[in-house]
């Protein structure tokens, strides 16, 4: 019996999924860690893992910084281009492993002082059980008093916002991008055509409010001590962020 693949497994091991978000790039991500470092009392040394960490941009960067990182990522493609660039890093010796896991399925233990799931990386699944089960297993995995950062984007901007339509090109294909919030969820359709060769795939994420995730952190044992609305540190706004970050404690 051939078992469908999800849209995850198939749009996250494709080799063009790294070119799309090509924008999100390092400098991104300084800017979120460098957050996180002002915001999170951290020690040299303290042991962070990293939730679908993908093509592994902030794990490096956080090993760059002399933490002790784990990242994991369902997708055996980008864990091979994590690991290949963290062999190309200039910087040597950083404490960095990659390993290939499925976020809902995780406990370390009480092993981390810091977990984060960022760049978007929730609301892949098509229930409230599922995707809340990776804030559950982030809590697991943490030490007493460590912090959860999560990083998702802001549903009621989103909802004013969303761009219908979009057209662009990177290097030699053309990217047409679709988008619909629907049911709760927002659904992207992507097509790709290079020469005279198109393929299609899916984007789905459920989206949720922040005060539905603070009641899930709660849940959970998280305690919400910080919300932001950006990657430098401006406040949350519901009706005016793009982003939505929140620091949580494990109680």
């Amino acid at each position: 019996m051939i078992i469908e693949k999800s849209w995850f497994e198939k749009w996250f091991s494709n080799k063009f999924y790294l070119k799309i978000y090509g924008h999100r790039n390092d400098e991104d991500a300084r800017n979120l860690i460098n957050l996180i470092q002002r915001t999170v009392p951290l020690s040299s040394g303290s042991k962070v893992l990293d939730i679908a960490c993908g093509a592994g941009r902030h794990s490096i960067e956080l090993a760059r910084r002399g933490f002790d990182v784990t990242g994991f990522d369902l997708s055996k493609f980008l864990i091979g281009e994590a690991k290949k660039n963290l062999l190309e890093s200039p910087e040597k010796a950083m404490k960095v492993k990659f390993l290939i896991s499925d976020m809902r399925k995780f406990d370390f233990k009480k092993t981390f002082d810091l977990a984060v799931n960022i760049f978007t990386s929730f609301g892949y699944f098509d229930n409230d059980d599922e995707n809340f089960s990776v804030i559950r297993n982030a809590s697991l995995s943490l030490k007493k008093n460590g912090f959860f950062v999560f990083d998702f984007l802001n549903k009621k901007y989103l909802e004013k916002t969303i761009v219908p339509y979009s057209k662009n090109k990177f290097e030699d294909i053309t990217v047409i991008q679709r988008r619909k919030i629907e049911d709760g969820f927002v659904r992207k359709k992507i097509v790709i055509t290079k020469g005279k060769v198109s393929s299609e795939y899916d984007e789905v994420l459920k989206l949720y409010s922040s005060a539905e995730f603070i009641k899930a952190f709660k849940s959970y044992g998280l305690k919400a001590v910080h919300t932001f609305g950006d990657y430098y540190g401006n406040s949350f706004n519901e009706n005016k962020s793009q982003r939505l970050i929140i620091i949580a404690k494990k109680l």
